[in-house]
């Protein structure tokens, strides 16, 4: 009498791409969060804030969350980046003979969770064109205008203006480019300079309040 067997289920093709490139966004943020902490001592004073930047982490984590094709899978992955940004800066940061804030630490986790799935709806919907790309592209062309005249208004005279008009610039260029290449259309256009402006001024009220201390205990 002979053994039954069984025929394991293939994973479907589209799944098992999602997944690798899941895989791809989290390491490419440990990656970055690591060399986040050992930037921080030997970059230049006028790219000393890239180490010490909320924009900078958002952007990376919009690009990783472009390796999936899938929309679930886009929003996962600028989760998990942020995530595991979070947890590669701790790590590297313990290896150089830091302690890791807690407080820092609970405030990045938490963005993962509420702000990573927006950064990812906005990589997906600007590949795809979808309808949420002007105001996924006005989020973060928000968030790197905000921090940017945060950075001038606020601590201009322990960092780098440059930094910071390079941040503004940045998004700037991010929203004009959108507008032009995905959505020119003359109300998504309207759209997205909207929640650009909404976006960077709740960024610059936000943080001069200090939200990190918030998650201090």
């Amino acid at each position: 009498m002979s053994a039954s067997t069984t025929t394991p289920h293939p994973t479907p093709p589209g799944l098992a791409a999602s997944v690798g490139a899941l895989a791809a966004a989290a390491l490419g943020g440990l990656a970055i969060g690591a060399l986040t902490s050992f930037s921080q001592g030997w970059l230049p004073f006028h790219l000393n804030s890239l180490s010490n930047s909320s924009g900078s982490w958002s952007v990376a984590a919009f690009l990783l969350a472009l390796l999936p094709r899938r929309r679930w899978a886009a929003v996962a992955a600028a989760a998990a980046a942020l995530a595991c940004m979070m947890l590669g800066y701790d790590l590297a940061s313990v290896l150089r003979g830091y302690h890791a804030s807690a407080g820092t630490t609970a405030f990045w986790l938490t963005a993962a969770v509420l702000v990573g799935p927006f950064l990812g709806l906005t990589a997906h919907s600007l590949r795809f064109r979808t309808g949420f790309a002007p105001w996924g592209t006005g989020m973060l062309s928000g968030v790197l205008i905000g921090e940017g005249v945060y950075g001038h208004l606020v601590v201009a005279e322990t960092t780098s203006v440059a930094y910071w008009s390079a941040s503004v610039a940045a998004g700037l260029a991010f929203l004009v480019w959108a507008c032009a290449r995905r959505f020119p259309a003359r109300r998504p256009v309207l759209t997205s300079v909207a929640v650009t402006a909404v976006v960077g001024g709740a960024f610059v009220a936000v943080y001069g309040m200090n939200p990190i201390q918030w998650f201090w205990f």
